[in-house]
């Protein structure tokens, strides 16, 4: 069997854009495809990426993609036999490797796809779709209804935060929250930073983080998006006296379920099970309203924010 977290999140039309229409950019991406198979990849400076189209949808069904993060002829790993020395991995011009998720568009604002610890994130699609289509989508991860409400409780008494984060080619990580949690010591070069920013387990208990970082850590929570590998905030809640600590990741709305292994590669879930199990989980959380409930929490309670946002341009997944 092959372990995957099913993630959702939610999905809308970027503002003074033409409407995202699922199905419609769907078509016309499977239609160029198959006109040109070449027409997939779209290569950048940046990154390479590919998609394939498996259901187009319509609007009650929902689109189907596979998303893959292929690594071009100058990103490729060495190939390594031992007692040899390392030497170039043997594939064809137009041969990539890949990693690879589904995902699932419903034409209600909900997406959800098959994650792990290499599958290319939201963000990639929605750059594809700008810079290959002109199509604009904005996506943001949805948490569990009640994760507000706890983060509310410890707002202003924070102790701890622990972040990791890997650096996607295609966002921009200088500035904004960023800037203030990240030490600029690791400088452009680092693709993967873990850092733990605290008062230290034996410093005073009435000490907190100051008001830049808490306002950062905050404004990272809003806008959580593909950069983020693990955010994990403890803090005094001042109702019950006691430390907290919430693991942002585990409160997304996800199912973990173990799928059975393709018959092609067996590193792989079989597809099938996949998009069968991605429908059976949205179907669960809508009849269960907690869909409904997701998103009215995040669009009607008030900002977490310490202050009004400063004006500085935060880079984030949206298109």
């Amino acid at each position: 069997m092959v372990s995957r977290r099913l993630v959702f999140s939610k999905w809308s039309s970027v503002q003074n854009r033409p409407d995202f229409l699922p199905s419609t950019v769907a078509t016309e991406l499977a239609e160029a495809i198959a006109a040109d198979p070449e027409s997939t990849v779209l290569k950048t400076d940046e990154v390479t990426t590919g998609i394939t189209v498996i259901e187009a949808g319509s609007e009650t069904e929902p689109t189907i993609i596979q998303l893959l993060a292929l690594r071009g002829p100058t990103q490729r790993p060495s190939q390594y036999t031992p007692g040899e020395k390392l030497g170039p991995l043997p594939l064809l011009d137009d041969q990539y490797p890949a990693d690879v998720t589904h995902v699932a568009i419903w034409p209600d604002g909900i997406v959800g796809q098959d994650l792990h610890s290499n599958a290319p994130r939201l963000g990639r699609l929605s750059f594809y779709l700008r810079k290959k289509l002109n199509q604009h989508v904005a996506f943001e991860q949805l948490f569990r209804p009640d994760m507000r409400e706890r983060l509310e409780e410890i707002k202003g008494h924070l102790r701890t935060v622990q972040i990791s984060l890997t650096r996607p080619e295609y966002i921009d990580t200088r500035g904004g929250a960023f800037a203030t949690l990240i030490p600029q010591v690791f400088g452009e070069a680092a693709p993967s930073i873990a850092v733990t920013i605290g008062m230290g387990r034996y410093g005073p208990r009435n000490r907190y983080l100051n008001d830049a970082t808490e306002e950062a850590v905050f404004q990272v929570v809003e806008d959580m998006h593909d950069l983020v590998d693990r955010l994990i905030i403890s803090g005094r809640n001042e109702r019950t006296g006691r430390i907290e600590e919430i693991n942002l990741l585990n409160e997304r709305m996800q199912v973990h379920t173990d799928l059975p292994p393709s018959p092609d590669v067996d590193t792989l879930p079989d597809e099938r099970a996949v998009i069968d199990e991605l429908k059976s989980a949205y179907r669960n959380f809508q009849v269960s309203g907690m869909f409904v409930r997701a998103v009215q929490a995040q669009a009607m309670r008030p900002r977490l924010r310490l202050s009004d946002p400063s004006g500085r341009v935060y880079p984030c997944s949206h298109g």
